[in-house]
């Protein structure tokens, strides 16, 4: 009788070896020979879930938006809107070795998407999202006031700042380390939150 083969398992087994490949050699060296060696398996193994190079990046990038959104679901409620604003904020910087290496796929794919429009377009689904979010959360940090009329732009300040963080920390850990990261974070919301206040 045939072996079953377990594919959700065989898959993330890829996927593990997929960010074993980016996190040693970037996305210039994510192949299908690399990760097939990574995940101890033949390249026709790794073609049978994944057809070529991008669809490994398309597929890292999308690993990595979920892992951040399924931690960012799982935090216990804060009791201010300004606390739950930044704990939400916080999940994309490199702070630890899983976030490190979350922030590196995302730095590799977000300069590939300049050369392709399919991972482009992936790219701008996930960052509406990522804005969506924040735009609530910034909302509701400013309460008992209309909504900013600039909170479009506020939000868009956020996020530069925060891809500003990622970036630096990711090419230049020493200079960014975690506090420094979360003391930027703080100012920045601050500055957001306690403007609108002096309205």
């Amino acid at each position: 009788m045939p072996k079953q083969v377990d594919h959700a398992q065989r898959r993330s087994e890829i996927s593990a070896a997929v960010w074993q490949v980016v996190s040693k050699s970037g996305l210039e060296g994510l192949t299908l020979r690399a990760v097939a060696a990574a995940a101890g398996c033949t390249t026709g193994m790794v073609t049978h879930y994944f057809r070529d190079k991008k669809a490994l990046i398309a597929h890292a990038r999308s690993v990595m938006h979920r892992r951040m959104a399924d931690r960012i679901d799982a935090m216990p409620r804060r009791e201010t809107a300004w606390e739950s604003l930044y704990a939400v904020a916080e999940q994309a910087l490199p702070l630890d070795e899983e976030r490190r290496l979350e922030a590196v796929v995302w730095s590799h794919f977000l300069l590939t998407t300049r050369t392709d429009p399919e991972l482009l377009h992936e790219h701008t689904v996930s960052h509406a999202s990522w804005v969506r979010r924040l735009t609530g959360l910034v909302s509701a940090a400013v309460p008992g006031q209309p909504e900013p009329s600039d909170l479009e732009a506020q939000v868009r300040s956020l996020v530069t700042c925060l891809d500003g963080l990622v970036l630096n920390a990711v090419t230049d850990p020493e200079t960014y380390p975690p506090e420094l990261q979360r003391r930027v974070l703080k100012t920045q919301l601050n500055l957001i939150v306690e403007g609108n206040h002096s309205l």
